[in-house]
């Protein structure tokens, strides 16, 4: 199975550009806000399907905030 390493500077950047609080994002991907809370603080790995949500909430190319090893 692989894993996914998160460029958690890089989406807490993105989402305070625009404006969006945790909370935000996390409707906006529709997965709950927890998720994206312990994700920004290094305290989880995501699932594919949840960071491909999160990239395209976000508007970037899934490469930008996430990296597969």
């Amino acid at each position: 199975m692989n894993n996914i390493q998160v460029n958690v500077k890089r989406i807490k950047e993105i989402r305070i550009k625009k404006g969006w609080t945790i909370r935000d994002l996390g409707e906006r991907a529709g997965i709950n806000y927890a998720i994206v809370s312990k994700l920004e603080n290094g305290k989880s790995s995501p699932r594919p399907k949840t960071a491909k949500a999160i990239a395209d909430a976000l508007e970037v190319d899934f490469d930008e905030i996430f990296k597969i090893v």
